[in-house]
């Protein structure tokens, strides 16, 4: 029988009786002979360990259970009772394994998260791998700064539908826009998202991100998509869409999209035409071209009409018949002298972006098209 296995049946027959003192002592001596060879001990040892630290771990002082949940915050064999006992505690005492303890599975983590509160998913947002049904539970349940911390964190893992979510709660918490614009594995979709509601330094920043996309594919997307951007532009305007839709269908066909097209569906206040033939102009879907016009920036606008090659007249044109209040019309001004300073290459850069966007809803539509096709098919099949 090795000496520490004998050693630790002494100390459960200690534990049965005793005073703090004794406790305490005990308790930091079975933990030495746990960490002497953590890794030797047969399951039933184990065990062993966990009902006696458990036991004795609650009725020690904080101090002395935060020094254990340290010793035992990096052994990934530690006893699982305990670890979960020590993770559920007060934070001061939780905090160690909650961060690193591996000794913890995802299903502790999920239950912990739904049990505890903000401090310990802050905890367990700073741990070296946030497993994604994790990330879930604290999108859904964190406050401002646990979701700053798990976005600012490479090693969480987020779903499609959690990083959607962290993006869309940015739209209001302004402090979790940088992190989760610098999130390696955000996709561009969602980054250009971002741009219509961001700081115009952090603009800036998803401008030198756009050198990572390939050119060539986004214009290749956008060539193959302008007739779809049309149909799908036309489902999402609600008001007098079939003439609207006759009506630039008939300006695509002879080739009539332009700057003087522009100008002149602004002066006649034909605000449906002007927003399929601005989204045809520029190559962009319509949900993207509303979000150029409705960013009272007027940056937005600016990148997407100077990459489009449009004159600095039918920006202004754009931009004053658009614009109402006193405020709007100064910030408008200070646009209108900036305009030609933006550099072409620039803003044909962060168009990249946005006709990643263009590309990824022509894409649904054309599945979700599909899929009805396909239904109404097996419908009369079965008629």
């Amino acid at each position: 029988m090795p000496a520490g296995t004998s050693r630790l049946k002494e100390l459960i027959a200690v534990a049965k009786e005793g005073s703090s003192d004794k406790r305490r002592d005990l308790l930091r001596e079975i933990t030495d002979v746990f960490m002497a060879q953590p890794d030797r001990y047969t399951s039933t040892e184990l065990q062993h360990f966990d009902i006696i630290m458990s036991r004795v771990t609650e009725q020690v002082e904080s101090a002395l259970r935060r020094e254990i949940a340290e010793k035992l915050a990096d052994v990934p064999t530690a006893p699982r009772g305990l670890i979960n006992q020590l993770a559920h505690d007060e934070i001061s005492v939780a905090e160690p394994v909650l961060r690193r303890s591996q000794a913890l599975t995802e299903d502790d983590l999920v239950r912990i998260v739904r049990q505890r509160g903000q401090d310990h998913m802050k905890a367990i947002s700073k741990r070296r791998e946030v497993p994604e049904a994790v990330t879930e539970e604290i999108v859904e349940r964190g406050s401002e700064e646990v979701l700053v911390s798990l976005a600012e964190n490479q090693g969480a893992q987020l779903k499609p539908a959690t990083m959607e979510k962290m993006v869309v709660q940015s739209r209001n918490i302004r402090s979790l826009q940088k992190p989760m614009m610098e999130r390696f594995d955000l996709p561009p979709q969602l980054l250009t998202q971002m741009y219509f509601f961001v700081s115009s330094a952090l603009k800036k920043e998803i401008l030198k991100r756009s050198d990572m996309l390939d050119p060539s594919l986004i214009d290749e997307a956008v060539n193959t998509n302008r007739k779809k951007i049309l149909s799908g532009a036309v489902r999402s305007v609600k008001v007098e869409v079939g003439e609207a839709q006759q009506f630039i269908q008939e300006k695509v066909q002879a080739n009539a999209i332009n700057e003087s097209l522009l100008k002149e569906l602004i002066d006649m206040r034909r605000s449906t035409e002007f927003l399929l033939a601005f989204s045809h102009y520029i190559g962009v879907d319509s949900s993207t071209a509303q979000a150029l016009l409705k960013d009272k920036t007027w940056e937005s606008l600016a990148i997407a009409c100077r990459a489009a090659g449009l004159e600095r007249p039918t920006f202004a044109k754009i931009v004053f018949g658009m614009q109402k209040s006193h405020d709007e019309q100064n910030k408008a001004l200070r646009i209108l002298d900036l305009y030609l300073k933006i550099p072409q290459d620039a803003a044909e850069r962060v168009m990249r972006f946005w006709r990643v966007r263009t590309q990824a809803a022509a894409a649904a539509a054309q599945r979700s098209k599909e899929k009805a096709e396909t239904s109404e098919a097996a419908q009369q099949a079965t008629a």
